[in-house]
């Protein structure tokens, strides 16, 4: 089996599998009709998920296999940890309208494996909710979710203002300008300085020659 190819819906499916469930009576427990339900559990199957254990006369029961249930303890593990950069995209991409798996995925550009754990530990802790229908799915934000993304969209959004302030230092062009504005400031400042200095000698010489008029004049 390919691992990546495990999908969200594969997780939700098989966490409604339990002691007494059926291929029969399985499309009633994930809100889907006997023919969605049995396209789902066949891909369970084709994964090495579940197993079908049939009995005559009666209904085929539900068994997780192995490699099912090693699965499902992961994706349990994986809930109970902080949420991480992907959990934020996810969130992210959420709160601009992906509901979908397949437009979802597309956007995060992750393995199908990838993101269905990552929106079981975002269900599991209550910042998404999805609804399950006839094997199709859409997913949406909690208000806790959407307050997660707001936030973390406030904080790229100064991010990006801070960033735009400030001259990029591995930038040759931003290096280049600001070694520019830093001349031009020297040079303005020289200039000042040597008008004021020329204003002093000017104030001097002016006040010099006042002297030696008065002199002349005998006033002083």
């Amino acid at each position: 089996m390919d691992d990546t190819s495990i999908t969200f819906i594969d997780l939700v499916a098989l966490s409604k599998i339990g002691p007494d469930s059926t291929v029969e009576r399985f499309g009633g427990t994930i809100n889907s009709t006997f023919f969605d339900a049995s396209s789902i559990l066949a891909g369970l199957k084709l994964k090495g998920l579940v197993e079908f254990v049939t009995t005559m006369p009666g209904q085929s029961a539900l068994k997780i296999t192995e490699q099912g249930t090693g699965l499902i303890a992961i994706a349990n593990q994986k809930a109970t940890e902080q949420l991480d950069a992907l959990d934020n995209s996810i969130l992210g991409q959420l709160a601009k309208g992906k509901r979908g798996l397949s437009e979802l995925n597309s956007s995060v550009n992750v393995t199908q494996r990838d993101l269905a754990m990552h929106l079981f530990k975002l269900t599991t802790q209550g910042f998404v909710s999805y609804d399950l229908a006839n094997a199709n799915m859409s997913l949406y934000l909690t208000e806790k979710g959407f307050n997660s993304a707001s936030v973390m969209t406030q904080q790229s959004q100064v991010a990006t203002t801070q960033a735009a302030s400030t001259p990029n230092a591995s930038d040759p062009t931003a290096q280049h300008t600001e070694v520019e504005l830093e001349l031009k400031l020297l040079e303005a400042s020289m200039k000042r300085e040597q008008k004021k200095r020329i204003l002093i000698l000017s104030a001097s010489l002016i006040a010099l020659l006042i002297i030696v008029i008065l002199l002349l004049k005998g006033i002083i």
